[in-house]
């Protein structure tokens, strides 16, 4: 339950971002590029910061890692509420979201240490949840008090949050979760493995249309007139579908083969964004981010799985570079997503994203009904 909780302020201090672009670019005096590009930097310093992460954790503990950087993030959240300008903002989200890559890969090798792959399915079903529970918590929050309150509120909230969960991470146990993996054979063994490559490769796909892309259907949305708390509680759909569809693959886990929930996922993908290239309407977004939802939980928990099975040998690695791909691929889709933005070409980002998860929907099923399971 600890980790969960921690997994959820982490996606809280992820989520907040998105729908508060147009507001704090509107309250600085800027133009939506600069605060913008603090997406793009979130995203980049997460996924810079996994792999350091792994290795402090393999040496000092995860739980004391744990503690150190959600402690840390507390700090970057309140520096946050301060910032006065673009750069002190994107620098500040750029440490938050580096001490929270902490969070969920320690989740993650520790569910693949000591979990059969039938039981971290489930598992990672019921992280999905908690990581959702806390994007729709961070994008309907976000809205309501910027809105209400002012944004600056929003990220003195996060540090509260990040210091009360400082007081609980001390109860877990190290014990469990200790791998001793060796960085550089682990890495020569990752790098040999086919298939975690493989996988690998599909999760920058899978970022940059399911976190980069997606953090604009909120800016796109303000662009047509709504409000902050409007685009956060429409955004906020996302959130509600990973809860309740995660929660429903209780009941087919181990019933549908992984390439149908794969294919599932991608026909998601594909159908939000082709709604979004048409038209950007309350609805649309409300449908497109109900549909990326789905999308998350049946098939990022998924590939979450299958890498914990693919690289069995190098595990705690692998789990690493797992984040660093997703972020990588979400650094990428903000990038896109922010000279989308400044051009207000969403149109054009939408079609595009379209057409990706074309690709990916056909690429990763395929893959997934060739690969045969090795635990």
């Amino acid at each position: 339950m600890i980790l969960l909780l921690a997994a959820f302020v982490s996606m809280i201090d992820r989520s907040v971002m998105p729908p508060l672009v147009p507001v704090i670019a509107d309250d600085l005096g800027v133009d939506l590029e600069a605060i913008g590009l603090s997406l793009t930097v979130y995203a980049v310093s997460y996924a810079a910061f996994q792999l350091a992460w792994s290795t402090l954790a393999a040496r000092f503990g995860r739980v004391r890692i744990l503690v150190l950087s959600t402690a840390l993030g507390g700090v970057a959240n309140l520096a946050t509420a301060a910032a006065s300008d673009p750069l002190t903002y994107s620098v500040a989200r750029g440490v938050s979201g580096a001490m929270f890559a902490a969070t969920i890969t320690t989740v993650l090798i520790y569910y693949g240490d000591t979990l059969a792959i039938t039981k971290r399915a489930v598992a990672n079903a019921n992280l999905a949840a908690a990581i959702s529970i806390g994007l729709a918590t961070g994008t309907v929050g976000a809205g309501a008090i910027a809105q209400w309150f002012g944004w600056r509120w929003v990220y003195v909230v996060i540090a509260a949050f990040s210091f009360a969960l400082v007081t609980v991470l001390p109860r877990l146990s190290d014990a469990a979760g200790t791998t001793g993996e060796r960085l550089m054979p682990s890495l020569r063994r990752l790098a040999a493995n086919r298939w975690a490559v493989s996988i690998l490769v599909f999760t920058v796909v899978e970022g940059a249309l399911l976190v980069g892309v997606f953090n604009y259907l909120a800016v796109a949305l303000q662009a047509t007139g709504a409000n902050v708390l409007v685009a956060g509680a429409a955004t906020s759909g996302f959130g509600a579908a990973v809860v309740i569809v995660s929660q429903l693959m209780r009941l087919i886990l181990g019933h549908w083969p992984a390439w149908v929930l794969m294919l599932v996922s991608g026909i998601a993908i594909v159908c939000a964004y082709l709604l979004m290239a048409v038209v950007t309407s309350l609805a649309t977004v409300l449908a497109a981010a109900i549909l990326l939802g789905l999308a998350w939980a049946a098939g990022h928990t998924t590939m979450q799985t299958w890498m914990t099975d693919a690289a069995t040998d190098s595990r705690a690695i692998g789990m690493s570079f797992f984040s660093i791909a997703l972020f990588v691929g979400a650094s990428i889709g903000a990038a896109v997503g922010n000279v989308a933005a400044g051009a207000h070409r969403f149109g054009v980002l939408f079609t595009v994203a379209t057409v990706v998860a074309v690709g990916y929907a056909v690429v990763t099923s395929v893959a997934r009904a060739r690969y045969v399971v090795r635990e």
